[in-house]
C-alpha cells in the first residue's frame, strides 16, 4: 500500500476524502500507509527502513511519534473537515516498551475525548508479532480552517 494511493481509499468513518484535509509530503517521505481513519479504530503502519533506523538497528522514536501525529491528525481533520475545522498537534506523549527492528510498526488510535476544540487519543504500536511496542497519548487541537483552506 503506498500513502499516496492508500490514503484516497482510507476509512474515515464519514464521507470526507483525506485529499480534501490535504496530502502530507512528510508522511510521504517515510512511507506511511493508511489503513484506516475511524475516530473508533484508526490505524496506519511504516514499514522499517535502514533510512528510518538509529544507529542500533531500531527504529528511531521520532518515526513512532510522527506515525502517531499523523494518524491522529488526519483522522481528527477526517472527521471534523465538513464542520469548516482542521486539526493540528497540540502535545505527544510516547511510552517506548520494545525495539522494533525489522516489519513493520502499526499505530492503533481510538479518539477518547472527542470536544469542539482539542480531540484525546489513545495508541499503541504494535509489531508484526503483534507484540506491544509503544503506548502514547495524542492532544490534538481543532480549531476553524483558515479562510481559502
Amino acid at each position: 500500500m503506498a500513502s499516496e494511493d492508500s490514503i484516497k481509499g482510507a476509512e474515515s468513518g464519514g464521507n470526507t476524502d483525506i485529499d480534501d484535509v490535504g496530502q502530507s509530503n512528510f508522511d510521504a517521505h517515510i512511507g506511511t500507509e493508511w489503513i484506516n481513519l475511524d475516530p473508533a479504530d484508526a490505524r496506519a503502519r511504516i514499514e522499517v527502513r535502514d533510512e528510518l533506523r538509529q544507529p542500533y538497528g531500531i527504529l528511531h522514536g521520532g518515526v513512532y511519534s510522527s506515525l502517531i501525529e499523523s494518524l491522529c491528525s488526519y483522522s481528527t481533520a477526517a472527521a471534523v473537515w465538513e464542520d469548516g475545522n482542521i486539526a493540528m498537534g497540540q502535545a505527544i506523549e510516547v511510552s517506548f516498551l520494545r525495539p522494533v527492528t525489522h516489519g513493520h510498526a502499526e499505530a492503533r488510535a481510538v479518539a477518547k475525548h472527542r470536544g469542539k476544540t482539542t480531540w484525546v487519543w489513545q495508541v499503541e504500536i504494535v509489531d508484526d508479532d503483534e507484540r506491544l511496542c509503544a503506548v502514547a497519548k495524542m492532544t490534538m487541537a481543532v480549531r476553524p480552517a483558515p479562510t481559502g483552506a
